[in-house]
């Protein structure tokens, strides 16, 4: 079969795919002893990441695997539609579930095969030529046979360039959000252990506090405790209802929303106020004692896993427990019982947990500190997201005709 597109662009020229790459099989029999330090399994490709950001050792693994070399292209053959293909920058032991590709430079430019991969032109082929029905796989002997229309060199060239371009922005991003994740997290932890510009503390079990702050069981700061409603949800409803995957970062949010349908009495009890806080009370170990400040506008219940923490106006500001319990969630796990797969905190052992709290002017203060900085990361997502957007949304039109590089580009 060949890749169609609706207007072939003058100078562009129909190949097969074996033409313009080659499927490596050096074998290592025993990764253990190849020397080599990194591993690349399917886990370490990320859907739609021409980069590899993460690396498996090959002494974890056993049985034959291949060799990649910097510069190949490691190609995920098994469930093709997760979209796995991306560029090693190290010498490495690969998975024998991938394919090692190396472009044929005679027809191609090597830094210009990641993007042609990643494009949907070739996408959709390969899905079209995937075989099996519970995990499809890619065959090489099927693959290398497509048909592809190819830019010429010069606009592989130019493409290349714009959209490495990008990708360097998006790389140079994520190392400024890692950083300001960091930085906010440390400040986070010095703002709610020492407080702002305080010069004299106490010693208290506890730790040192600022003279100034109080110890609180939480159940002293609220005015209700409540667990959710067990009830079966629905994709269409009166009432939207909270799950427990609806707290992330800090806040309540309703991306893929359930709904449920109840009489206005049984309802009201489970109504959330804004400024009430959500409190994950069973899950995995790893995402047990999740909590989230619900700013939500509307009418919305919450479901059964999740506890409701009714605030004390004149004690605390909702966000600052909320910052404290994911800030110091490690010492929140250790209220869990646990069960297979399994971690449970229970309202009454979370409601003893005792916690230093500052006069509530000053939790005003480190709330919106915090918000500040959390602000500027959702800017720099936002950026990173918008370019993400922009690079695969360049790569289609640019690989399906649609988009021409300017001549004044080329030359």
């Amino acid at each position: 079969m060949i890749s169609e597109l609706n207007r072939v662009p003058l100078g562009w020229e129909k190949v097969k795919f074996g033409d313009i790459a080659k499927n490596v099989t050096d074998r290592i029999d025993d990764p253990k002893t190849s020397g080599l330090k990194d591993y690349i399994g399917l886990e370490h490709l990320e859907t739609d990441e021409i980069r590899i950001k993460r690396y498996g050792s090959p002494d974890e693994v056993e049985a034959t695997k291949f060799l990649c070399k910097k510069g190949d292209i490691i190609f995920g053959k098994r469930r093709a539609y997760l979209r796995k293909i991306a560029v090693t920058s190290r010498d490495a032991v690969v998975s024998a579930h991938s394919m090692v590709l190396r472009p044929r430079a005679e027809k191609i430019l090597p830094e210009f095969l990641p993007w042609f991969m990643y494009s949907s032109q070739f996408w959709k082929t390969a899905f079209a030529v995937s075989e099996g029905s519970l995990s499809p796989t890619i065959k090489w002997k099927t693959l290398s046979a497509q048909e592809f229309w190819l830019p010429s060199q010069n606009e592989q060239r130019k493409i290349a360039e714009i959209l490495w371009s990008i990708e360097s922005n998006v790389e140079e991003l994520e190392h400024l959000i890692q950083v300001a994740e960091k930085f906010k997290k440390g400040l986070l932890k010095e703002l709610l252990k020492k407080g702002i510009g305080h010069k004299k503390f106490k010693k208290t079990d506890l730790g040192e506090i600022p003279e100034d702050w109080k110890i609180f069981q939480i159940e002293q700061l609220l005015i209700e405790t409540k667990y959710g409603i067990s009830v079966k949800l629905n994709n269409e409803g009166r009432y939207p209802v909270i799950k427990m995957d609806n707290l992330s970062n800090d806040l309540v949010n309703f991306r893929n929303g359930k709904y449920v349908d109840l009489n206005e009495e049984v309802a009201r009890s489970y109504k959330l106020q804004i400024g009430d806080i959500l409190f994950n009370r069973t899950n995995s170990f790893e995402h047990v004692g999740r909590t989230a400040t619900f700013k939500l506008q509307g009418e919305y219940l919450f479901a059964s896993y999740l506890i409701m923490l009714r605030p004390n106006p004149n004690i605390l500001v909702p966000d600052y427990l909320t910052f404290f319990l994911n800030s110091f969630n490690s010492e929140i796990k250790q209220l869990a019982t646990l069960a297979v797969q399994q971690a449970n905190i229970n309202c009454t052992n979370l409601k003893r947990f005792r916690l230093p709290i500052p006069p509530l002017i000053e939790q005003t203060k480190i709330c919106s500190i915090i918000n500040s900085q959390k602000d500027q990361l959702d800017i720099l997502k936002n950026h990173q997201l918008a370019l993400r957007n922009l690079k695969k949304k360049l790569t289609n039109a640019f690989l399906s005709g649609e988009l021409f590089v300017p001549l004044e580009v080329m030359n």
